[in-house]
C-alpha cells in the first residue's frame, strides 16, 4: 500500500478518521493524503486550477489553514502527509481525486445512517463506496 486517501469533512468530528488513517499510513509506510471538498465557487466552472487558486484560498481560507495544520501535525508524527482541497460535488471529486492519486485505499467517516436514509437522502459515504475502484474503509463517527 503506497497511498491512503482520507476524506475529511471539516464540519464534523474528524479525530477518529485522522487516527485510523494515520495509523494505517504508519503501518504500511504509505503516504497519507487528506482531502476535503467545498462547494464550487460561483463562476469557477471551466476555469483552470491556476485561475481559481487565489479565489479558493480567499473563500475557504480557514478550511485550507485547518486542513494544512492537520497535515502538518501528522507529518510531525513521522507520517508523510499532504493536504488537498477539492471543489465541487463531494462524491465526484473524492472518487476522481483517489483515481488521479492512484490511491490504494480511501478512508472516510460514516455517520451510520440506515440504508433507507441513504437511499432517500443520499450521502457521501454510500456514493463513494458505490463508485470507487479502490477499497473503502468506513470509520464510524459520532454526529
Amino acid at each position: 500500500m503506497k497511498t491512503i486517501f482520507a476524506a475529511i469533512d471539516l464540519n464534523s468530528n474528524v479525530d477518529r478518521i485522522l487516527s485510523v488513517a494515520t495509523d494505517m499510513a504508519r503501518h504500511y509506510g504509505a503516504e497519507l493524503v487528506l482531502a476535503t471538498v467545498e462547494t464550487e465557487l460561483p463562476g469557477a466552472e471551466g476555469a483552470n486550477v491556476e485561475e481559481v487558486t487565489a479565489d479558493i484560498q480567499s473563500a475557504y481560507g480557514d478550511a485550507v489553514a485547518r486542513l494544512q495544520s492537520m497535515a502538518s501535525d501528522i507529518n510531525g508524527q513521522g507520517v508523510n502527509c499532504r493536504a488537498l482541497m477539492l471543489e465541487g460535488k463531494a462524491v465526484d471529486q473524492l472518487v476522481q481525486a483517489a483515481d488521479r492519486l492512484h490511491a490504494d485505499l480511501i478512508v472516510l467517516g460514516n455517520r451510520g445512517h440506515s440504508p433507507f436514509y441513504d437511499t432517500l437522502i443520499g450521502g457521501t459515504a454510500p456514493g463513494v463506496v458505490h463508485r470507487a475502484k479502490q477499497c473503502v474503509l468506513l470509520v464510524p463517527i459520532a454526529e
